[in-house]
């Protein structure tokens, strides 16, 4: 289910930052804004980038569970592994790597989303009264 809603949100969100892309290169519609212009595009910066560290998340949390699938957890088939090949606790270990892999993925979006915090209340402060005219 993470896995999916990543995929989904991230192509969502790349698609978005495209066309936000797109509307933040017409800097001549609004002379007053050019100061925020950079502020403008780090917000769109972070959040594509957002976008572009959800699909590798998703495809770690997709593969996790294969290397699950190899292990038979029944006592006697553990037991019988820890006395020979140890491949058990290799993919258990490889397991865990990937979901913690992916865990750092999704929460480097949130310090970006932090980072744009102050970007935007300034940004839609300036904004504001211009859509008003």
């Amino acid at each position: 289910m993470i896995a999916e809603d990543s995929d989904r949100t991230g192509i969502w969100l790349a698609h978005a930052m495209e066309q936000a892309w797109a509307a933040a290169g017409m800097p001549a519609a609004h002379p007053v804004l050019a100061d925020l212009l950079g502020e403008r595009h780090r917000i769109i910066a972070n959040d594509w980038q957002s976008a572009g560290l959800l699909e590798p998340a998703a495809g770690l949390l997709r593969r996790s569970p294969d290397l699950l699938d190899r292990v038979t957890f029944s006592p006697a088939v553990l037991r019988a592994d820890l006395g020979s090949e140890r491949n058990a606790p290799a993919c258990l270990y490889s397991a865990s790597e990937l979901l913690d892999r992916a865990a750092d993925l999704l929460a480097e979006p949130a310090a970006l989303v932090r980072d744009n915090e102050r970007r935007r209340r300034v940004f839609g402060a300036r904004v504001r009264p211009l859509r008003s005219e």
